[in-house]
């Protein structure tokens, strides 16, 4: 089994250079101070008694901070956004009619045509989002067809031309 990473009980301190190169032979960048109890949140090269406060996980807060007017204001220009929410609508409107004309009470139809909104437009949102991804894997085989053909072609050109070079000095002996 594998060591767990956050024993602490032998420390590998980096030495100048001694952990460049990895074992699958990629270069990775080693940082060479060691991490004491002094200067574990320091910044490198920075004076030590500059410390810097840990960061805590984003929350809820945090999140809903990020989030601004602007962005409601400009929902619909999403991709698939504007196809989700009129599927949306429409199966709202469709079940709530449905459900209230055949005598649900007007508060069971208003649920049931919330929660088609909300499923009507989670499924064609996803829908077209799986779509737009077929599409993009589609245009991206052609790209490495054309360039295949492309490199094809070049090659035959180049082979052409060799062989009208050749045929040109052996007419000139």
């Amino acid at each position: 089994m594998a060591a767990d990473t956050r024993d602490s009980t032998s420390p590998k301190q980096p030495t100048a250079n001694s952990d460049m190169a990895g074992s699958n032979g990629k270069t990775y960048e080693t940082f060479n101070y060691p991490a004491t109890a002094e200067n574990k949140d320091s910044l490198p090269g920075a004076n030590s008694k500059i410390l810097v406060e840990r960061q805590k996980e984003p929350g809820f807060v945090e999140a809903l901070k990020t989030i601004k007017l602007q962005d409601f204001k400009e929902v619909h220009k999403k991709p698939c956004t504007r196809e989700g929410f009129l599927t949306g609508i429409g199966a709202a409107f469709a079940t709530g009619g449905v459900r209230a004309i055949l005598g649900a009470p007007i508060f069971t139809a208003c649920n049931w045509a919330v929660g088609a909104f909300a499923f009507g437009s989670f499924a064609m949102h996803e829908y077209c989002q799986a779509k737009r991804r077929r599409e993009k894997e589609g245009i991206q085989k052609v790209n490495a067809a054309l360039m295949e053909k492309k490199i094809k072609e070049e090659m035959k050109r180049e082979e052409t031309r060799k062989a009208r070079r050749k045929a040109k000095e052996e007419a000139e002996r």
